[in-house]
């Protein structure tokens, strides 16, 4: 298993983190992966990163943000209705703590070296322009890059992330909210233009 990186309040402890990803079962029907307004699959990465090493670690992280690619953030503030609402053990011994793992091994993968890199799209020659650099901004600026769309964010204020930088301290990290801007920024031809008053 990995180095243990925390000793905060945000993450698992690397003992947690283990007991949870045991709890997972085999669950044919995915119900917490229907369950996300992402379509993230908490039991592909969760049984991605079972074995506990850093390549296990790291394509589970992937796992994770292929679909959601503010996934640090998410896994912080996201709310227990929803994949922890229809995980198959909640009526047996609780439900497993979907965000928390999530937010962990995305983390644990950030020190290891970082999310992988996703494959760049071949640029389609179209250029869109995404007003506001929040969180709908830079997941829209995301999945148009990874079409191969250049991107142009266009965002009034001086930094990125909208209401995400409103969120208290006690419950999101800045710097898992900086980390994951910039995994969305390197997945394609994304240019910001902060400052920028859009009439």
């Amino acid at each position: 298993m990995t180095k243990e990186p925390y000793g905060d309040p945000y993450f698992m402890t690397i003992q947690q983190f283990q007991t949870e990803l045991l709890r997972c079962e085999y669950c044919e029907e995915k119900p917490c992966m229907t369950a996300c307004p992402c379509n993230c699959s908490p039991f592909d990465f969760i049984m991605a990163a079972r074995e506990g090493n850093p390549s296990d670690i790291r394509r589970s992280a992937g796992e994770v943000m292929r679909n959601n690619p503010l996934g640090g953030v998410c896994g912080l503030v996201c709310p227990d209705t929803h994949c922890m609402a229809a995980c198959s053990r909640r009526l047996f011994d609780g439900a497993i703590d979907i965000p928390r793992v999530q937010a962990t091994v995305v983390e644990m993968a950030k020190n290891l070296g970082g999310i992988p890199r996703f494959a760049a799209a071949a640029p389609n020659g179209r250029k869109v322009a995404v007003v506001g650099g929040g969180p709908a901004g830079l997941a829209a600026a995301a999945s148009l890059a990874q079409l191969g769309y250049a991107v142009d964010i266009f965002e009034r204020s001086n930094r990125l992330g909208g209401m995400m930088a409103l969120i208290p301290e006690h419950r999101l990290d800045k710097k898992v909210l900086a980390t994951d801007i910039d995994f969305v920024l390197s997945l394609g031809a994304i240019r910001t233009n902060l400052g920028s008053e859009i009439e």
